[in-house]
């Protein structure tokens, strides 16, 4: 790793190399399992939606080495998506099911009676029609989400994840958010970066997603 990593917003040319870092980086996340297109798809429905936060840290040369995702009100990033881009993204994941087997078993398992409500609620918000739910109040609408924070190997330790953070932070803030809520996997390196940043463990919460 040489130079200084840049941070700036996330851009619909950035799209394709933030997807593939994110599926080399968090390899074994789930959403990395439903392949490089479904990836794609989700992170220019991420950057599209109302509410998002999406940064890239970028070297002299322009090649995206971080990247940060976030949003200043959940729930309103989540029903853009699901709008605009939720069919697509339902078929890219039923495709990769279909395909992969283990996928298929881990969906089942873990997420087809969410994935379902949310795919509903993508189709019946593109012709027009609202759906109630219940689980569509569960985030407090005062409380900025960081999703996912991915650096390139070589520029671990370097103080560009630090800087996507706080450059996260200083969009929520703008956006009239005094706090902001990570959602992590329990990996205790991660933990140990959060902490010395100032984050604070409280509690465990089931993905959404």
């Amino acid at each position: 790793m040489t130079g200084v990593a840049r941070i700036r917003p996330l851009d619909v040319g950035d799209v394709k190399r933030a997807a593939a870092l994110h599926g080399q980086v968090l390899e074994m996340e789930f959403l990395s399992r439903y392949g490089l297109a479904f990836l794609r798809t989700y992170y220019r429905a991420w950057l599209e939606a109302p509410e998002g936060i999406a940064l890239v840290a970028v070297d002299h040369r322009g090649d995206v080495v971080g990247a940060l995702l976030g949003a200043v009100d959940p729930a309103v990033h989540v029903r853009g998506m699901l709008r605009q881009h939720g069919v697509k993204l339902g078929a890219q994941i039923a495709a990769s099911a279909f395909l992969h087997p283990a996928v298929a078993k881990d969906l089942i398992a873990t997420r087809a009676i969410r994935y379902t409500r949310g795919l509903v609620r993508a189709v019946t918000a593109r012709f027009g029609t609202s759906v109630a739910s219940s689980s569509d109040n569960t985030t407090d609408p005062s409380v900025a989400e960081l999703t996912h924070l991915l650096v390139r190997p070589e520029w671990q330790g370097s103080g560009i994840g630090r800087e996507l953070v706080e450059a996260a932070v200083s969009m929520a803030r703008a956006g009239g958010r005094d706090d902001m809520v990570l959602v992590t996997t329990p990996d205790l390196a991660a933990r140990g970066f959060y902490e010395r940043l100032g984050w604070i463990a409280d509690g465990e919460m089931t993905s959404k997603s």
